[in-house]
């Protein structure tokens, strides 16, 4: 009995020593990872405040102003986003100190650089002489200024559909989220025609502000996608600010129909698809004469050499779904025309209504560029449709083929991006928003837009700013879609 009682004695006594050994060894490992994880916590506390107050002093850069005028302003605003995100005395640290600077390292780009230091207090380390860590966080926060050229598509198929009031709502959205008096924008609107409804403006959002023109849109017409491109590309050229992100956001539900262009009138006699005039079918070619257009002097085209000078306008392919097309190379359907000729000079020409066919006999080609020098011709992306050789207009852009002006409205609205992107000043970006659903399986081009935007693989200019496309297959999707491009547009400022 007393030689069991003295065995537990020496398992107990072998029990302490455990004991005393593990908390020795394993002690300060469980206070290091305390301590540790106390500190992490503390650091990316700090990390916010800093970031935080970063941010919101590039905000209040206000556009314009010099940096030396805005400097004290940008220091308080970072100071006090700092001191509320972490106070003094937060979870007992001490010797809090930072430090903001305001710089601006390129033309029209402000950056703003906080570093903040703390002590932060140790508990179970203090066991071996550490009271107080120091912890260290540098961030850094930068603000472009933004040029936003807003070009958006009011063609008739958005009345049809229903969606000119999706579009209004959705521009106010997108407009919401851009700072008064920090970012510029202006709106243009185009159909056949374009309408510069809002020139840049700093201050878009005083009296006359930009919401009123957008609550006014009205949608009606054809869709005239390379005048609009370039149309927009030179509200930006006239701000010239090229140390600044300048942006076109095109928005469009369908596809180039009309080409701007100063067309030849016809002065020789040929055969082509004729004007339903006179007993000509449309679906047939048939000898046509000259046009009876007067030229400069007021006289008519009796005498081919008088060669009246071109007339400066739009006309725009009927039948957009191609139905009805025969087979052969040529499409046998209607081309429409509008706003060809201005009315002091229509006397003669029988161009004066929409969905006349009569341009057939008073144009005598497409020309080979729009009235922005934007190229009609581009084989290797859409072909185009030419009179053949033998014909007195051999080599050029049929005007009685309404393939041939849907063609040369591509090549033009292609072109004139490509154009646009290749400025070395302002290096513009071109955000594309395609509306799907308005005008039927056949209205819509993904590849047009994507080649716009300079989005696709492999990119048409890699070497250039890439865009971006937003597809919104349906009316309920397009807010999101305008919204991605500001959060897009923003974060590439910031």
């Amino acid at each position: 009995m007393m030689t069991r009682m003295h065995g537990n004695r020496k398992r107990r006594g072998v029990a302490l020593i455990l004991t005393t050994l593990t908390l020795i060894v394993f002690g300060p490992m469980v206070g290091l990872a305390v301590d540790v994880g106390i500190l992490y916590l503390l650091k990316a506390k700090l990390s916010q405040a800093v970031d935080a107050a970063c941010l919101a002093g590039a905000r209040s850069l206000a556009r314009g102003a010099t940096l030396e005028s805005q400097q004290a302003n940008a220091i308080a605003v970072a100071q006090r986003f700092f001191q509320v995100n972490f106070p003094n005395g937060y979870w007992a640290t001490t010797n809090v100190n930072y430090t903001v600077t305001v710089t601006e390292p390129q033309m029209r780009l402000r950056r703003v650089e906080m570093a903040a230091t703390v002590d932060a207090p140790l508990y179970f380390l203090r066991l071996l002489g550490h009271e107080t860590a120091r912890l260290r966080v540098v961030a850094a926060a930068q603000r472009r200024d933004v040029n936003v050229m807003m070009v958006l598509d009011i063609s008739g198929s958005m009345q049809t559909a229903g969606a000119c009031g999706a579009l209004r709502s959705s521009a106010t959205a997108f407009v919401d989220r851009f700072a008064n008096g920090r970012d510029r924008l202006g709106m243009l609107s185009f159909n056949g025609a374009t309408r510069l409804d809002y020139p840049m403006s700093l201050y878009f959002k005083d009296s006359p502000s930009i919401y009123t023109r957008i609550n006014a849109l009205a949608c009606a017409g054809w869709t005239n996608t390379s005048q609009a491109l370039w149309e927009g590309y030179q509200q930006l050229v006239a701000v010239n600010e090229p140390g600044a992100l300048n942006v076109i956001l095109f928005f469009t539900d369908g596809r180039p129909t009309a080409l701007a262009a100063d067309y030849p009138v016809k002065t020789l006699a040929d055969t082509r698809y004729g004007d339903g005039a006179g007993g000509t079918s449309t679906g047939v070619q048939t000898a046509m004469p000259p046009s009876s257009c007067l030229d400069e002097m007021g006289r008519n085209n009796a005498q081919p050499g008088w060669n009246p000078g071109p007339k400066r306008g739009f006309i725009a392919a009927g039948d957009f779904n191609l139905t009805g097309v025969t087979s052969g190379l040529y499409d046998q359907t209607v081309i429409g025309s509008t706003q060809l000729i201005p009315v002091a000079r229509r006397a003669g020409c029988y161009i004066t209504t929409l969905g006349a066919n009569s341009v057939r006999r008073d144009v005598a080609y497409i020309p080979d560029t729009d009235i922005y020098g934007n190229s009609t011709v581009n084989q290797s992306y859409k072909p185009g449709v030419f009179f053949p050789l033998g014909h007195p207009y051999a080599g050029r852009i049929r005007p009685d083929v309404p393939r041939a002006l849907r063609h040369a409205a591509y090549n033009a609205a292609d072109n004139a991006a490509w154009r646009i992107r290749s400025d070395d000043s302002l290096s513009p970006v071109i955000y594309v928003i395609g509306l799907g659903g308005t005008g039927g399986a056949e209205s819509f081009d993904g590849e047009l837009m994507t080649r716009i935007a300079n989005d696709g693989e492999p990119r048409l200019q890699p070497e250039r700013p890439r865009g971006l496309y937003v597809y919104a297959p349906t009316v309920e999707e397009l807010n999101n879609a305008f919204l991605r491009i500001a959060s897009e547009i923003l974060r590439l400022a910031s």
